[in-house]
Order: structure tokens, then C-alpha cells, then sequence
């Protein structure tokens, strides 16, 4: 586990040294530190972090009490449940819930994919084809004028 501390800003933060080869400030790395820290603002920083270190791992215990807790909770309230709580848990709240926010899903996909090709037919054809077919004829009398001027026929 690791904590990125404020402390470190640029190549003179008081935690500069704490820092391991992977750009982390550990608790080992931490620990390490605080043995060689003679610096107090250092040392400051050092058992800062350090209660910060052991702040973070008494949380995370308490997390995994509490949630060991509620599993034992859960598991010990299964078999007070009629057939129709279970089918309701199970088919409404969790089966059915999932399948919604599927089908929500792909329907946003497919919304997407069908507005973004759209989108390129009408770059593609935005020009009405009859300004299209006087901008050709246009660009076929200019270059049957040039080729003219070069002594050379064409036409259409």
C-alpha cells in the first residue's frame, strides 16, 4: 500500500528521500527514512506519514470487519426467507436490474453508432446535386477552354 503525501513538491520536498524506486512513498520506504532523518522538519513529515500510513491500515480493517459482518448477516438471514423474497431478491433486484442496464447500454451504443453515420452521410451529401451538376459543368467548360488553348479538342 502506498499514499502519495503533498510534501514531495520538486527535488526539495521534506519526503524526497522516502521515495522508492517506483516513484511511491511507502511505509517501508517511510520507516526506512526515518532512521537515517536528521532534519526535524523532516522527521515531522516522516511520522506524519507514518501515522497517516497507520491510519489508512486501521480503516481497511475496519472495512473488512464490517463487511465480513454484513456477509455472516446476510448468509444467516437466507434461510428466514420465504421463496418469494428470494425469487424477488434474485429476479427483480439483481437478474433484472442487470438485464435493464444492459439493454440501456446497447441501446445508447446502437443510438451512437446510428447518429455518428448520420452525421457522415450528411457530410457526404450535403451538396444538392444540382449545385453539383453546375459546379461540373462549370470545371468541364474550364478545362475544355485550357485544353483548347493548347490546340486540343474535347467534348462531352
Amino acid at each position: 500500500m502506498f499514499i502519495h503525501i503533498t510534501y514531495c513538491s520538486g527535488e526539495d520536498g521534506l519526503l524526497i528521500e522516502a521515495i522508492n524506486d517506483k516513484d511511491k512513498i511507502t511505509k517501508a520506504s517511510v520507516a526506512a527514512q526515518t532512521r537515517l532523518a536528521t532534519d526535524a522538519e523532516e522527521l515531522k513529515a516522516l511520522k506524519q506519514a507514518t501515522k497517516l500510513f497507520n491510519a489508512e491500515a486501521a480503516a481497511k480493517k475496519v472495512v473488512k470487519e464490517a463487511q465480513e459482518a454484513l456477509d455472516l448477516a446476510t448468509f444467516n438471514k437466507y434461510p428466514e426467507m420465504t421463496i418469494d423474497e428470494v425469487k424477488a431478491l434474485i429476479v427483480d433486484d439483481k437478474w433484472l436490474a442487470t438485464l435493464q442496464t444492459n439493454i440501456t447500454a446497447q441501446i445508447e451504443r446502437v443510438t451512437q453508432k446510428m447518429t455518428n453515420r448520420v452525421k457522415q452521410l450528411e457530410e457526404r451529401y450535403s451538396t444538392p446535386m444540382p449545385e453539383l451538376s453546375k459546379s461540373v459543368d462549370e470545371l468541364s467548360d474550364k478545362v475544355a477552354g485550357h485544353l483548347k488553348a493548347m490546340g486540343l479538342e474535347w467534348s462531352l
